[in-house]
């Protein structure tokens, strides 16, 4: 083997090895990016404050066994008679306090009472469906910057073998052993690799903002990532992760926890059919008392009974709009059960595809390099044309980007198949990238 195809197999074998991680201390791994995505992603703070309204929600339901307590005082000044005598009296006050307790509230408040925990379940289970979504973009964002700084070290790669090349058939055609037009073909070779590699600069700088920003970290803040780009495995197959999914997905355990709600929000609406009855006291001081100039203590206790009679169709109509939205959430969840069953079955698929292109890209970059390699030693002998080695070689470079594109989608067929399942977060907890 010839020294310059020793250059290009060790490029090669530089490409599949991980990189080492930088010295500054800042750089940042898969895990520590879940971290900071779970802590600061803007989609998830706002879920969080689903919490918030839930815990809000259950401080007027637990209010409805409380009574209603409130204090009222009033000072006036008038000219007019009020008082027995006949004289005048220029002013007046008074101070009342009264309490009122629903007794019975057509069964609206103990309905309110039971969708509280509900609520508060419900922002729980969004924000887990939101954090198990986050994680799968973050994977696709995080691996993307390492496919495209491979693709970087690609096309660095192929600018020093085109470079090689140049110099040689420059050599040779000094000595009158290559002529003018094969070494313009040699420099065209380099100006393409070197608009290749500005262009894959671009898309890796791209896609570290892209993880940045999905970070919540500006890009005065950037980080270097660490990590390998290798391919990953899926263990079981179609029917665990079709069962892990029925018990994990927070979606359908969402969905499930709304058709609760939903029927109670129908009993909270049928409650403006029922009856409604209060207890009510209310105590004070009025001076004067009944237009005497004497001050007196008040009191007053009463028990009110409302039955509705006509609403013209109000509480009706409410109900039927509940009871149709009751409807739709069934429907919501019975579908969402077969995109599971959809959404699993299409992960394995694509996990299965992925495999098989990643043996062919491998096999491929196997055959390009042994091709380079016979094609350097043939041109070298005059045996082979100078256009069969610079396809050799631009064969070489797209074999290596294809196979890192099919490391990098294998990669993403198992971060999809474990969204899917809705366990990557305990997945990505206990292993090693």
């Amino acid at each position: 083997m010839n020294i310059k195809a020793k250059i290009i197999l060790a490029a090669a074998l530089l490409l599949l090895l991980p990189k080492p991680a930088p010295a500054d201390g800042l750089s940042l791994d898969i895990k520590e990016a879940i971290e900071l995505t779970l802590a600061n992603n803007a989609e998830l703070l706002s879920l969080r404050q689903e919490a918030v309204k839930a815990r809000a929600f259950k401080i007027q339901a637990d209010g409805t066994l409380t009574p209603e307590v409130g204090v009222s005082a009033y000072a006036d000044v008038q000219r007019e008679i009020q008082t027995n005598d006949g004289t005048y009296r220029d002013d007046s006050s008074g101070v009342t306090a009264s309490l009122a307790q629903t007794i019975y509230s057509g069964g609206r408040d103990a309905a309110l009472r039971r969708q509280s925990p509900q609520v508060r379940t419900i922002a729980e289970l969004a924000l887990a469906d939101g954090e198990n979504r986050a994680a799968g973009e973050l994977f696709a964002r995080f691996y993307n910057v390492l496919l495209q700084e491979h693709r970087v070290m690609t096309e660095e790669a192929a600018i020093r073998t085109s470079e090689l090349h140049l110099r040689e058939v420059t050599r040779m055609s000094e000595l009158g052993l290559a002529n003018r037009l094969e070494v313009i073909r040699a420099d065209q070779q380099l100006a393409a690799n070197r608009a290749d590699l500005s262009a894959a600069r671009g898309l890796y700088r791209s896609a570290q903002i892209s993880l940045m920003n999905y970070i919540a970290i500006p890009p005065s803040g950037m980080r270097p990532v660490k990590g390998d780009l290798r391919s990953l495995s899926a263990e079981g197959g179609r029917d665990s992760s079709l069962a892990l999914a029925m018990r994990s997905r927070a979606d359908l355990a969402r969905l499930e926890q709304q058709l609760g709600y939903q029927k109670n929000q129908i009993e909270i609406e049928r409650a403006g059919l029922r009856p409604k009855a209060v207890i009510g006291a209310q105590a004070g001081y009025l001076d004067p008392y009944r237009g005497s100039d004497r001050g007196e203590d008040t009191w007053r206790a009463e028990l009110t009974i409302t039955v509705p009679i006509l609403d013209r169709g109000s509480a009706r109509g409410n109900i039927l709009r509940e009871q149709a939205v009751l409807e739709q959430d069934k429907i919501a969840f019975t579908q969402k059960e077969l995109d599971i069953r959809s959404g699993v079955e299409t992960a394995w698929t694509e996990l299965e595809a992925t495999l098989e292109r990643l043996g062919s890209t491998e096999r491929a970059l196997l055959l390009a390099e042994e091709t380079l390699r016979l094609a350097e030693v043939g041109y070298q002998e005059g045996v082979t044309p100078q256009l069969d080695l610079l396809a050799a070689q631009s064969s070489l470079t797209d074999s290596r980007l294809a196979h890192l594109s099919a490391i990098y989608n294998n990669m993403l067929a198992v971060v999809a198949l474990k969204v899917t399942e809705g366990d990557i977060l305990s997945w990505a907890k206990g292993r090693e990238f």
